[in-house]
């Protein structure tokens, strides 16, 4: 069993490509009161289950909270982020190898995307370049800092 922890972000793969599977994999994640994924998209679809707790979920320009037992499918390429409302556990299902691209509002109304890269996530592709991996700090520091733009928020 690979369990790593940082940042209070605890998180383990369920099933990947190291169990044989090759399209799907499902990722569990439990997130502290407070803890935030920012605004990002993929190029496949994500399904998120949440087994206990809340979450303060954005997709798109809609944002509301989910609770024990509900699930959201976010289409491909849609933004989404949330933040845990209490202590949380979710189940993330997705596609191997759709990347992950964080996007940041530029201050003139338009956006940056950026693709990030994390070693054994299976989300994520492979870089040209090894030393572009990013530690579980430094992305949950970009996730943070892509809020500035995008808060997450009950309108």
């Amino acid at each position: 069993m690979h369990v790593t922890s940082t940042q209070g972000l605890s998180v383990e793969l369920l099933v990947g490509p190291r169990h044989g599977a090759s399209r799907i994999y499902i990722w569990a994640v439990e997130a502290p009161n407070g803890q935030a994924v920012g605004m990002h998209f993929h190029g496949g679809e994500e399904i998120l289950r949440v087994l206990y707790g809340r979450l303060l979920v954005r997709v798109g320009e809609s944002t509301r909270e989910l609770t024990n037992g509900e699930i959201l499918i976010v289409p491909s390429g849609v933004h989404h982020g949330y933040r845990a409302l209490e202590n949380t556990e979710i189940e993330v299902y997705g596609e191997i190898g759709a990347g992950e691209f964080v996007v940041f509002q530029d201050g003139e109304g338009g956006e940056t995307v950026r693709e990030v890269f994390m070693a054994g996530a299976p989300w994520s592709r492979e870089p040209d370049d090894a030393n572009l991996y990013l530690s579980h700090d430094e992305l949950m520091r970009i996730y943070e800092e892509s809020l500035s733009g995008y808060p997450l928020e009950v309108a």
